[in-house]
């Protein structure tokens, strides 16, 4: 304008360069730092449900999978969770990755994908095969796909077996399914809205880094429900007198907790040495049959081939599971987890 002073689209458009200015791209670093979340139809309050659910959950499993890696550390923190369109996903992630993929069914149903960054599932890989250092591979082969897929089904199940005591029911898994992922296109994200929820992974002396854990909607519908404030109605009081009463002093019986269904603080007993026993089956023999056994001699136990094994702990049962061979020595891959009311109910009789 002649006199000097800015007309409004003038103003307008400072401004829009200064915004432009700011809000410029950041410099990558192999994997896209979590963008804003945009519409979604999760509330704030079920996304931080979803959170602080998972969070504690994959805390409390970190340790047991500790034992994979030869002993380190391994600590989840910091979760991220986003909503978003599957094909939005994509745009987050660059690189290659090694992708897992498990199905919940049961309580809970929907799919599980967890990605790791192609060098961790290399480092982590190459722990879980007794090389200390750790040192990723130029290539993660079928042998190091194998590991990983044990690994995250560990990760999975035990997840499973975290979520079935929040809801009051039985959740299984299906058999994880491993594969590399070259670009975010072959990334097998569910359909429809995805929730991906990013964890800071650390591993003692080696990696410091990203997890990624997918979910579908259904899956995370379930999660954002539970820990939600139950509305109790407003009590209404009445005015009574006040009376001097003397009552006598309880103390709670040893275990009425656990008979009670809350299970108490057991951390005093987590370092205690307990024998863990594979049982492929039994049978019952007379004195003199066993007597006659000798060399060569065939038992027939009361399971069929094929069935699973079953897994003790100080001779009570606590899981089933298959028969695996792992470096030319036996193993055995859990399938099913006794219930936490049923291995209690049984420590009782």
């Amino acid at each position: 304008m002649g006199d000097g002073s800015l007309s409004q689209d003038e103003i307008d458009a400072l401004l829009q360069g200064a915004d432009d200015i700011v809000s410029g791209p950041e410099p990558s670093m192999g994997f896209d730092a979590p963008p804003s979340r945009g519409a979604s139809s999760f509330s704030p309050m079920e996304s931080n449900n979803i959170r602080n659910i998972l969070n504690s959950s994959i805390s409390a499993v970190a340790p047991a999978l500790s034992g994979y890696l030869g002993g380190r550390n391994l600590v989840f923190s910091n979760p991220v969770v986003e909503a978003k369109p599957q094909e939005t996903m994509r745009n987050d992630f660059r690189g290659r990755f090694v992708q897992v993929a498990v199905n919940f069914t049961g309580a809970i149903s929907g799919r599980n994908l967890v990605v790791f960054n192609y060098r961790d599932a290399g480092i982590i890989s190459s722990l879980m095969m007794g090389d200390d250092s750790g040192t990723p591979p130029a290539e993660i082969t079928d042998a190091h796909q194998s590991t990983i897929q044990e690994f995250t089904n560990q990760l999975i199940s035990s997840l499973a077996t975290q979520f079935s005591g929040k809801v009051g029911g039985g959740i299984g898994t299906s058999p994880a399914v491993v594969s590399v992922a070259n670009t975010p296109a072959e990334l097998q994200l569910p359909p429809g809205e995805v929730i991906k929820i990013t964890y800071d992974m650390t591993i003692d002396g080696i990696l410091n880094s990203k997890l990624y854990h997918i979910i579908d909607a259904g899956i995370a519908g379930v999660l954002g429900t539970l820990g939600a404030p139950q509305v109790s109605p407003q009590p209404q009081y009445q005015y009574t007198p006040p009376q001097a009463q003397i009552s006598s002093v309880r103390f709670p019986q040893m275990g009425e907790s656990i008979s009670s269904g809350g299970y108490g603080d057991i951390s005093l007993l987590l370092d205690v040495e307990m024998t863990l026993t594979v049982e492929l089956g039994r049978t019952t023999k007379l004195v003199k049959d066993i007597l006659g056994l000798g060399e060569g001699s065939i038992i027939e136990l009361d399971k069929l081939a094929g069935e699973p094994v079953d897994l003790l702990v100080n001779g009570k049962l606590i899981a089933k599971g298959e028969v695996v061979v792992i470096d030319e020595n036996f193993g055995v891959r859990v399938t099913d987890i006794v219930s936490q009311d049923e291995r209690f109910k049984s420590i009782n009789r």
